[in-house]
Formats: C-alpha cells, structure tokens, sequence
C-alpha cells in the first residue's frame, strides 16, 4: 500500500481542506441555480408531488446552511491539521476542534434529514452524515483520553 511521509500527507490534507473551501464557495455562487435546476427536475419526475413555489425558499435557506456548517467544519479541520503539523495533537484546543467537526457532521445530516422532505436521496447522505458525525465523536474520545493520559504522565515526570 502507498504510504506518503506525515509532512506531506498533513499538507496534502491542508492542501485540500482550502480547494475544499473554494468549493463550497463556488457552490454558494452557483446555489441558486443548481436548488432551482434540482427543484425543477424533482417536479417534472413525479407530477403528483409537486414542490411549491413556496418550498423553493426553504430549500435554498437549507442548501446555504448545509454551505454554512460544511465551511465552519474545514475551517476547524484546516486549524486541527495545522496543530497536527505543529505536534499539537494531545491538546484540549485539538479535542475540541476535533468535538466541533463532530457536531456539525451531525447538524449537516440534521439539514440533509429535511430536505429528505423534498428529495428522498438526501435521507442516505443524512444517514451518512449522521453516520460520520458518531465515528468522529469516537476518535474525538479516544484522543481525549489520550490527552488526559498526556496530562496525568506530565504530571508525574
């Protein structure tokens, strides 16, 4: 298996935490269009359930959140991987990025759970999301031992 040396793997990772926040803000750009091109192929597939006028609204105030809590989510992934790169892994600040990332996994399958309303697909990514949120509390855990166990063995040398 391929294996890249810690300083680049942490750059390449930082490297696309940042194309990743270009990403979403060329999706904010393109949002509009892209809700009013999903919303109108949803209703020319299944005429009996219709997405209001009205509903178009919710959706597009839903896509700008899922955007919103995606880019504070790399941003504190962004901040985690530059304390990775500064050896600052055992740390309270790094528990609690990593505690951050966690949370907003889950309000981003929270947000895809709604709009499962609307387009049955979003319920898998809301499955994921949520999903991706729990593995993460899971090494946030484990971490926090470890800086707990970081903590006590200082205290003793």
């Amino acid at each position: 298996m391929l294996k890249i040396p810690r300083k680049m793997s942490v750059g390449l990772s930082l490297t696309l935490a940042v194309v990743f926040m270009v990403a979403l803000l060329f999706g904010a750009a393109v949002m509009p269009g892209l809700a009013d091109m999903l919303i109108d192929t949803r209703n020319a597939m299944d005429a009996a359930r219709q997405i209001a006028e009205k509903d178009r609204i919710s959706i597009l105030i839903l896509a700008y959140a899922v955007l919103a809590v995606g880019a504070l989510a790399d941003a504190m992934l962004f901040f985690l991987l530059l304390r990775v790169r500064g050896g600052l892994v055992f740390s309270a600040r790094s528990v609690a990025l990593i505690r951050g990332v966690s949370w907003c996994a889950i309000v981003l399958g929270c947000l895809f759970a709604v709009l499962g309303l609307y387009f049955r697909m979003a319920l898998i990514v809301a499955f994921a999301g949520i999903f991706l949120g729990l593995c993460v509390r899971v090494v946030k855990n484990v971490i926090e031992e470890a800086v707990a166990i970081k903590s006590e063995h200082d205290l003793t040398v």
